[in-house]
C-alpha cells in the first residue's frame, strides 16, 4: 500500500475544488518583488531559469514555493544563495512571490 502524505491530500483537495485562485494584486506584487529582490537574475523574469543549475519556478504550486522559501529563511533548507535571499523576506512577500511564480 502506498503512503499518502499530508501534501498529497492537500493537493487532491485543491484539484477537487477546481484548482487554486491567486489574487491579481498578489501576483502583481510578486512580479515587482521578483525584480526588486533579484530573483529574476537566476530564475528568469517568468520563472524559467537562466541555467540548468537554477530550478524553474513557473507553474509550481504556491504552497510548495511558500514552504521552500520559509525553510530557506529559517535555515532548515540549506543553500548559500537562497538562505541569504530569503532571510529578509516577510511572510507577505513570500506569499506574493509564490503567487507570482505559480501564476506563470
Amino acid at each position: 500500500m502506498r503512503h499518502i502524505t499530508r501534501n498529497t491530500v492537500l493537493a487532491l483537495g485543491v484539484l477537487a475544488a477546481g484548482g487554486c485562485s491567486l489574487p491579481d494584486d498578489q501576483v502583481e506584487r510578486g512580479a515587482a518583488l521578483a525584480t526588486e529582490k533579484g530573483c529574476i537574475a537566476c530564475h528568469g523574469a517568468k520563472g524559467v531559469s537562466l541555467a540548468p543549475t537554477f530550478p524553474n519556478l513557473a507553474g509550481q504550486w504556491p504552497q510548495y514555493l511558500r514552504v521552500q522559501l520559509l525553510k530557506y529563511r529559517s535555515g532548515e533548507r540549506q543553500n548559500a544563495v537562497m538562505n541569504g535571499q530569503a532571510a529578509e523576506l516577510t511572510r507577505e512577500e513570500i506569499a506574493a512571490l509564490a503567487a507570482f511564480y505559480a501564476a506563470q
